[in-house]
């Protein structure tokens, strides 16, 4: 897994498709090479489709929004990779039963990671002051 965090500012209004290219945004996944929004609009489709329990398959996904399933299932699999998205079989929803549960989850993952990195760092400082006999 791979979780990335860029601070962007947040929409200044409720917009849906704003507050969705932010979250994006936020996670690193529209870049700005992304000019026509491919990674948010894949995003919302698997957002609606998850409310409406129904996975999508990335043909589906394609069709819907008019990429070819190349670059769908591109994103997609960066948005697996950092813990957003599921495949199951050949289709793919959230993580989570909505986005409000699967950021949380994302969240946990990141306290856990880390807590062992806290704990191996605090082990290698001990080991060197060992070895320096501190």
């Amino acid at each position: 897994m791979r979780i990335r965090i860029i601070k962007t500012r947040k929409p200044p209004e409720q917009n849906i498709d704003e507050e969705i290219e932010w979250l994006c945004s936020s996670l690193g996944f529209c870049e700005q090479i992304d000019k026509d929004r491919t990674a948010a609009a894949i995003f919302k489709r698997l957002l609606e489709s998850t409310h409406e329990g129904e996975p999508l398959r990335s043909d589906d996904i394609a069709e819907k929004i008019g990429k070819s399933r190349g670059a769908v299932v591109n994103h997609l699999n960066k948005l697996i990779n950092a813990g957003l998205i599921v495949r199951r079989g050949t289709r793919y929803e959230l993580r989570e039963s909505n986005l409000h549960n699967t950021i949380n989850e994302m969240h946990r993952d990141m306290e856990r990671m880390f807590q062992d990195m806290e704990e191996i760092s605090r082990q290698i400082d001990e080991q060197i002051l060992r070895k320096k006999g501190i």
